[in-house]
């Protein structure tokens, strides 16, 4: 794949915002924080689950050195009870000992995840590693996640529309007071319906898990 392709476009992500709320032009959406799991620190045990999450301000390089670390870790807790030093095995047993810790090191894996805009970030941070082949092994699963974002009404452009919808704006006229008169009757239909106050929608998220081979 050419360099200056972005990697999200040999992705597929199902389509699920059918039917958004339409809100008034005196309403505006302010987006809510995705929640996220507590950041697992890396000398926590294999059963606690490792994840970087990506922001689009999230330094790339600053997020390869936490899955190596991560990664690292993980290398250490697998080979802890390998003891090759040990003259009272035999190289059978040794070998088993080795094969075990590479079993379970295969299973840890670190995941890197985004959402909408970072995702290309996470995905880069993934062909990095992937390039390194003979070493890891990556696989990327998309999906979506379903948000929640506040409703804000804006009181002064709701008073705005309001004169205008009594014809005390003497300012415009022509095309643009017919527009705002439109819009002004746009307001009077939303008041008669309450304004909720959240929206709903789905956000696509990738998935980058990378393990050792």
């Amino acid at each position: 794949m050419p360099t200056n392709e972005p990697l999200r476009n040999a992705l597929a992500f199902e389509k699920k915002n059918k039917d958004m709320l339409k809100l008034p032009k005196h309403a505006g959406i302010q987006k809510r924080p995705i929640p996220h799991a507590a950041i697992a620190s890396p000398y926590a045990g294999s059963s606690v689950p490792k994840i970087v999450y990506m922001s689009t301000s999230t330094p790339f390089m600053s997020a390869v050195k936490r899955v190596q670390k991560f990664l690292q870790q993980a290398e250490k807790r697998a080979t802890a009870s390998v003891n090759l030093s040990s003259t009272k095995k035999r190289d059978r047993e040794k070998l088993a000992q080795i094969m075990r810790g590479n079993e379970v090191l295969k299973k840890e894996e670190v995941f890197v995840k985004a959402t909408g805009r970072a995702i290309e970030k996470a995905l880069r941070v993934g062909k990095w590693f992937e390039e390194r082949e003979s070493e890891y092994v990556v696989r990327v699963e998309t999906g979506s996640v379903l948000v929640v974002d506040d409703v804000v009404e804006d009181e002064e452009r709701k008073k705005i529309l309001e004169k205008r919808a009594k014809g005390d704006d003497s300012q415009t006229s022509g095309s643009a007071a017919k527009k705002q008169r439109r819009a002004a009757s746009a307001l009077a239909a939303a008041e008669e319906e309450e304004l909720p106050e959240t929206r709903t929608r789905w956000v696509n998220k990738v998935e980058v898990s990378i393990t050792f081979k």
